[in-house]
């Protein structure tokens, strides 16, 4: 299937989506605008797209690029061979913060990866 026809293979309607929201998801999974929430159909580019094709800018760091072929090839490829997390131990996560740290001062050589941007906002507001 192409991204269109899979897109229009998944879309439901925005008001049963909400209606299944806490039924599905922890209370946890907090909406942005509760009061009238976006629904993001799909990203291209710097761009995400509503249910009504409107585009919003990727001004938040995990929206830049998606669906970017080369990020999607190079995403692809660590799929295959680690996991996202840091739970295992694995040689890709010790090489890229070995490579990181060679870029930055001696303070600033210990890492703590994370994997979506709403895990970086949590830990930076309790960091704060």
């Amino acid at each position: 299937l192409s991204a269109e026809e899979l897109i229009k293979k998944m879309t439901r309607a925005k008001a049963t989506t909400l209606d299944l929201r806490p039924q599905l998801l922890s209370f946890s999974c907090r909406l942005f605008f509760p009061e009238d929430p976006v629904k993001i159909m799909q990203g291209q580019g710097q761009y995400l797209y509503d249910e009504q094709g409107w585009p919003y800018d990727g001004d938040a760091p995990f929206a830049f690029w998606h669906c970017h072929p080369t990020v999607v090839q190079a995403a692809h490829e660590q799929n295959l061979v680690h996991n996202t997390n840091s739970l295992y131990l694995h040689d890709n996560i010790m090489d890229y913060a070995q490579r990181l740290s060679e870029t930055l001062p001696e303070k600033l050589s210990v890492f703590y990866f994370l994997n979506s941007g709403s895990k970086k906002k949590i830990i930076h507001v309790g960091a704060v």
